[in-house]
């Protein structure tokens, strides 16, 4: 007599079956083709089988042809569900098929068959290719045995429909695998973005502005701090923001400032807490009475919408929650004014605007139309500021050299002048051209000049 767990053991020797079937007229055909689940690519393992009888495994002999017609039916609608939800379906044996590789996930089947009372089921488990697991689906059908009092085979044969349909409508709806698609798309649209961005900028060679044309003998009292955030966490980047950062580096080294006390922070190592740590405590316990400090910042600046205060944006700012991620300028000027060096120069390549350009502003908010605040003169002190732009103005780019505007023109003039122009003078050069490149494309940016004490703030020289 033919045994139990017979027709339904084929599932083991489906690898020589026919194609998948494919469901007709299925009411959920339209949601598949639009979810994200269907730009996967799936490595499915063949299934391993377990036959249950009376609580414990037991063996399941080979069938003959005729015995295996209708499991291999239901094995092959099955897979017909995998091949409709996901964009290719490979089949392996085991995890170690090369063919792994070309996979965005990577499913297991397991069939357990239990004989009182009949029940069916398949769970899939479906692995990340470092074989983390992102989700398990356990498509279940069973009847009470009472219904089938002459052959339990007769139950498997009747539950063998309903497992398809099932796992159909569970894989549709499974938010796990879906997070995990969208997750792996909004990653290859990132990187598919820094691709171009990295070849954008790699047909930049060079700018006339990278390597400095003169050179100061060291100096070991003169401090720095050079940051360029352009790459942010989870904000739009700031065009050009690390090459600034690079070459504003190698011009301090080519005024005299030492290696070691120039301290240079690129997109996440420009936290919050590290700009802090630097302005507040770094440059403190170093700087001395016969210092210069020079403070640049290239990246976001951002205006908070209801104080009308400016903040300089960190790598990791938030810019819903401005006043506890981001760096206020005012909190900058005391810190700054605070220390005993005898000059404290600031270099801004930012906006505070919030609308566009190295600015940005909370989701949902306005760009201002009332003026920030930026600083004035009493907020200086001791301090002169260089800034890119007015409170209300958008900085821009040199496209063509890889570089903010006002980055640009500020090296080119301390080039120009081999580096022994004042404050002042190197300002006098480089504002009309900011202008008047700014007037090219259709937009104003004024450059600013800013000291507690306006008759004599800029006079002095940046070495």
């Amino acid at each position: 007599m033919r045994k139990w767990w017979f027709p339904v053991v084929a599932a083991l020797l489906a690898g020589c079956a026919s194609p998948p079937v494919q469901q007709a007229n299925n009411p959920f055909a339209n949601d598949r083709e639009g979810s994200p689940i269907r730009k996967l690519s799936l490595a499915l393992v063949l299934p391993t089988l377990q036959v249950v009888k009376n609580g414990k495994p037991a063996d399941a002999p080979e069938l003959s042809r005729q015995n295996r017609e209708e499991p291999e039916t239901m094995y092959r609608a099955v897979l017909g569900i995998y091949y409709q939800h996901f964009k290719r379906v490979t089949l392996i044996k085991n995890l170690s098929d090369p063919r792994v590789a070309e996979a965005n996930v990577i499913a297991s089947l397991d069939i357990a068959l239990i004989a009182n009372p009949p029940a069916m089921t398949l769970t899939s488990a479906f692995y990340n290719p470092d074989h983390g697991l992102v989700a398990t689906v356990k498509t279940e059908a069973s009847s009470s045995g009472s219904l089938f009092p002459i052959r339990p085979e007769a139950a498997f044969l009747t539950l063998i429909p309903l497992i398809p349909d099932k796992l159909d409508k569970q894989i549709q709806g499974l938010t796990e695998l879906k997070q995990y698609a969208k997750t792996l798309e909004s990653k290859a649209n990132g990187q598919a973005q820094v691709a171009r961005e990295n070849n954008r900028q790699a047909k930049i060679v060079d700018s006339d502005v990278d390597r400095p044309s003169y050179g100061f003998d060291e100096n070991s009292s003169n401090y720095a701090v050079v940051i360029g955030v352009e790459n942010y966490q989870n904000l739009p980047s700031a065009e050009f923001a690390n090459r600034d950062a690079h070459a504003v580096r190698a011009h301090l080294r080519a005024l005299g400032y030492p290696g070691q006390n120039v301290i240079m922070l690129t997109d996440a190592q420009a936290t919050g807490n590290a700009i802090r740590s630097y302005v507040e405590s770094w440059l403190p316990r170093n700087v001395k009475e016969n210092s210069k400090v020079f403070f640049y910042f290239s990246g976001h600046g951002a205006p908070d919408t209801e104080s009308k205060q400016a903040y300089l944006v960190p790598w990791d700012a938030d810019s819903q929650f401005l006043s506890d991620t981001g760096y206020p300028l005012k909190r900058l000027y005391q810190k700054l004014n605070g220390l005993k060096a005898k000059q404290v120069l600031v270099a801004m390549d930012s906006c505070f605007s919030g609308a566009g350009g190295h600015s940005v502003l909370a989701k949902g908010a306005r760009p201002l139309m009332t003026r920030v605040d930026t600083g004035n003169s009493s907020d200086m002190g001791k301090i002169v500021v260089l800034a890119a732009a007015g409170a209300e103005e958008i900085t821009g780019a040199e496209e063509n050299q890889g570089h903010g505007l006002f980055t640009y023109y500020l090296l080119k003039g301390l080039n120009e002048s081999s580096g022994k122009n004042t404050v002042a003078q190197i300002y006098g050069y480089l504002k009309p051209k900011v202008e008047e490149a700014a007037r090219q494309s259709n937009r104003g940016q004024t450059p600013q000049l800013l000291s507690g004490s306006p008759d004599e703030g800029g006079k002095e020289s940046l070495r």
